[in-house]
């Protein structure tokens, strides 16, 4: 309610809890219904599919909105850089001029062995080479990120230091806060997304909480680890 054009809200929606593990019909016809609501409103709607199982079906449906001009600058794409086929599968649904959020996606999403890439230098050039391309078709993509200094650090600089438009997408909490305040003093946009559920759908975070909680704790982890290394 309290989005609007000068806010620029963005609402990420998962596809499953509209409809699409029964069919892409039903995913449609609800998220159509989302959509109407906002539209000149200055709100965006993003589509984030949960697993690799409802990918291509995420991106059939969000290219079909997305080519319709009175959804175009509103629905959003989230396509995650470490998945093998990524590139191939945003050729076949024509996502390259569309809105995007690019995440890295390891760590968050568990997939079988094959699917997605584990070596993080590979996924980092994956996900530079979709900036690039995006950007050049005038779009502005949000870059998400936890608290990778190093990854933000060249989204700057690919970015030519914002020659291109673009905006930095963080998670809400303590991890990546004093990034983002980085950021923000440099003078660089910074997105905070907030997960959020219903009464109706109350256990559905369950999933995404313990996916999140592995990827907190790993980060952890990892800046202990540094910290010894540098110590």
């Amino acid at each position: 309610r309290q989005m609007n054009h000068e806010n620029s809200g963005n609402v990420s929606c998962k596809p499953t809890l509209y409809g699409l593990a029964i069919s892409k019909a039903l995913f449609l016809n609800h998220i159509e219904k989302v959509i109407d609501s906002v539209v000149g409103q200055g709100i965006e709607i993003e589509f984030d599919a949960e697993n690799y199982v409802h990918i291509e079906d995420t991106f059939d449906v969000f290219d079909s909105l997305a080519s319709t001009k009175a959804y175009t600058d509103i629905v959003r794409q989230a396509v995650q850089a470490h998945l093998n086929n990524i590139v191939e599968l945003m050729d076949k649904y024509k996502l390259w001029d569309k809105n995007l959020r690019i995440v890295k996606g390891s760590g968050v999403y568990d997939e079988a062995g094959g699917i997605s890439e584990n070596i993080d230098d590979k996924i980092r050039q994956r996900y530079f080479a979709i900036l690039r391309r995006n950007i050049m078709t005038g779009r502005t993509p949000f870059t998400a990120t936890v608290r990778d200094r190093r990854l933000a650090e060249s989204v700057i600089k690919i970015t030519g230091q914002g020659s291109y438009p673009f905006e930095f997408q963080m998670l809400y909490g303590p991890l990546g806060r004093k990034l983002g305040q980085h950021l923000l003093g440099l003078g660089y946009p910074v997105r905070i997304y907030i997960p959020f559920t219903d009464d109706w759908c109350r256990d559905e975070w369950k999933a995404y909480g313990l996916r999140r909680a592995k990827m907190m704790r790993s980060l952890v982890v990892k800046s202990l680890k540094d910290g010894i290394k540098l110590g």
